[in-house]
């Protein structure tokens, strides 16, 4: 028996796996699912039997695996399972899959199933590139969200044939992340539903010595607040934060401390995300030489030399473009003069898609603070106000434009 601590025990999930190259992945997503307490029953459709096999299933899940509806002993498994699961997710989901699933077709165990069900579904695509943009594919997976349906866009990568390019079915962990975000959040089946999305939040702290350090008012409850509404949309992803910050569903935490350590946790995960919300205040400067003991007062006034740190959206923006990913780029910008002057300067020098600027002189607003006042920019001239709300509002306001750049973003992929 699972334990009761576990986040899906007593959860049932049905596992689908289609037949292509990236079927092997699916042995690994059973595996963790299973790990984290869920009762999994996998399907496999006949062509899947070709990349793996049934006995790796039957030793790691808790139910037998089907591939064909006749030769079960249950007359109707298909209407058993689809009324049972609290989630059905299909990893690998080909170009066929998708598109019976979307017309609604059901010839044979994992499309009945599909169909036969009222459980929230996840489909983690993995095509060839030619496959993932044609038409047809972008129209199914359009009809497929617009159900409401997850489907988790593959990655850039390796495919089958040596080809290179987007197509390659996420990595397991990506998946089991979605199924945790999906079965552990009210309304995970929003417009962020697949996407991944980074978000870094508080004010580092630039040591001086083991005692002190130099920082900044940052509270993080800005970046909290656009994590917590991502995951509402349905997002997954990861809060890279300087601040205690509380369970996000769908959301893993980091934890750092200095410019130098954000820098290298966030250009270490921009392959495997969507969107980048870097909501942190960075220090501009740190100390050059730290002191190893505490600096006694007796010693005198201290000297401090300051060397300046990495700029941490530039240098992302810099590699988001010579990676060839599509990310959306989100920076935050704190002013006291000359804010909208300063932020369009500032968002044309970064290179990034939005740039969310405020007053921090402004009464109710900037650091510190349960409301605030901003200004959403954009690349291509969008402008748009804010007044002083709630840091919650602002979020949900600020994701929606990520959601719209998204779509554009997506329309753009196909239409090449």
């Amino acid at each position: 028996m699972p334990s009761r601590n576990l986040p899906l025990a007593g959860k049932q999930v049905v596992l689908g796996v289609a037949g292509g190259i990236a079927a092997y992945k699916a042995v690994e997503v059973c595996r963790r699912l299973e790990d984290l307490g869920a009762a999994v029953t996998p399907i496999l459709t006949a062509s899947a039997l070709n990349f793996v096999g049934l006995a790796t299933f039957r030793a790691l899940a808790s139910n037998e695996p089907l591939v064909d509806l006749f030769d079960s002993s249950d007359p109707i498994p298909h209407t058993r399972l689809g009324r049972t699961a609290d989630l059905i997710v299909v990893a690998p989901a080909t170009a066929n899959l998708l598109g019976k699933f979307a017309l609604g077709l059901a010839d044979d165990a994992l499309t009945t199933t599909l169909v036969a069900s009222g459980a929230p579904v996840i489909l983690a695509a993995a095509m060839h590139t030619e496959m993932w943009l044609h038409p047809a594919v972008v129209a199914n997976v359009a009809s497929i969200r617009a159900r409401g349906y997850m489907v988790i866009d593959p990655d850039a990568g390796r495919l089958a044939g040596g080809d290179v390019g987007f197509g390659r079915l996420v990595d397991p962990e990506r998946i089991v992340e979605a199924v945790l975000g999906v079965l552990g959040t009210e309304g995970s089946m929003g417009p962020l539903a697949g996407r991944r999305v980074l978000v870094t939040a508080g004010g580092t702290r630039e040591a001086i010595d083991p005692v002190r350090y130099i920082g900044n008012r940052s509270s993080g409850k800005q970046g909290i607040a656009i994590a917590k509404a991502a995951s509402s949309l349905g997002a997954t992803g990861t809060v890279i934060s300087t601040v205690a910050t509380p369970a996000i569903p769908g959301f893993r935490l980091v934890e750092v401390e200095s410019a130098l350590e954000m820098h290298d946790a966030v250009l270490a995960r921009l392959d495997e995300i969507d969107v980048l919300v870097m909501c942190a205040a960075v220090a501009d400067f740190r100390v050059a030489e730290i002191a190893t003991s505490k600096i006694k007062k007796l010693q005198g006034v201290p000297e401090l030399v300051l060397v300046e740190n990495p700029d941490i959206l530039l240098d992302a923006a810099r590699a988001v473009r010579e990676r060839g990913l599509s990310v959306v780029m989100v920076g935050f910008a704190a002013e006291t003069d000359n804010p909208l002057a300063n932020a369009r300067e500032k968002l044309q020098r970064k290179g990034v898609d939005l740039l969310v600027v405020n007053d921090v002189t402004e009464e109710g607003a900037g650091f510190g603070h349960d409301t605030n006042a901003v200004w959403i920019l954009g690349a291509d001239g969008f402008q748009q106000r804010v007044e002083r709300s709630s840091k919650d509002v602002i979020a949900r306001q600020l994701l929606d434009d990520v959601v719209e750049l998204l779509g554009r973003s997506r329309d753009a992929g196909a239409a090449n």
